[in-house]
């Protein structure tokens, strides 16, 4: 298996191929098969139950850490060409995951020896796999900053934010909104709090309400408002 193909990332001036590009052009190669995800489907990553590496193609997976005491602690929310189930791949089982499809989701699936012969035996392979991790880690480490950091009304709009995507007016738009009591897991709080601030900040119009989405008109006066 040649990984030395046409490449995407760059980092420090070196060029890196892209995971997804690397799996769409060499999954036979790693018996990497396409998998369909139904939305509400739960998957559990750990050792006992042997699943494959999973790097999302399209959609939306959301990750769980289970505790010994049955609640499961939100940890993020994958973007496409990232990656979970590594850890079991490489024995570790200390923390239990559990993976939503917040959305009907794809994503390659590569068995666990695979995955790990290949990280061991193609550097650009290796190399890809780590941006994705990256990419994740980094994402933890700044909810964690938050978590410790922001007052609950803080982390709630940090996390809004997290969610939104840029509309060509500037706009920022939530296509996919939580319940309110997803959104107090997400940001260690209650549903209660999550529903009143909610609830005021749809009043100032500094979002606007649809349903199930969100629109924020404006980012510098909902920047502006977070550091009221």
């Amino acid at each position: 298996m040649d990984y030395h193909s046409p490449i995407s990332l760059r980092t420090n001036g070196h060029e890196q191929s892209s995971l997804l590009d690397l799996l769409e052009g060499r999954a036979a190669d790693l018996l990497a098969r396409r998998l369909r995800i139904p939305k509400a489907k739960d998957l559990e990553v750990s050792a006992a139950a042997m699943p494959p590496v999973l790097i999302l193609i399209t959609g939306r997976l959301t990750v769980y850490a289970s505790t010994h005491k049955g609640v499961d602690v939100f940890m993020t929310d994958l973007e496409p060409g990232e990656i979970v189930g590594e850890a079991p791949a490489f024995g570790n089982d200390e923390f239990p995951l559990l993976v939503r499809a917040s959305e009907e989701s794809q994503a390659w699936a590569i068995d666990q020896r695979r995955f790990v012969r290949a990280l061991t035996t193609h550097t650009d392979f290796s190399m890809a796999v780590m941006h994705a991790m990256c990419r994740r880690v980094c994402r933890l480490h700044q909810r964690l900053v938050d978590q410790v950091s922001l007052p609950m009304r803080d982390r709630l709009k940090a996390e809004l934010l997290r969610m939104a995507v840029t509309e060509p007016d500037g706009a920022l738009v939530i296509t996919w909104m939580p319940t309110h009591e997803e959104l107090a897991l997400r940001i260690a709080t209650q549903r209660e709090a999550v529903t009143k601030e909610l609830a005021k900040l749809a009043r100032t119009g500094v979002l606007v309400r649809n349903g199930r989405s969100i629109r924020i008109p404006s980012l510098p006066r909902f920047v502006a408002h977070m550091v009221d």
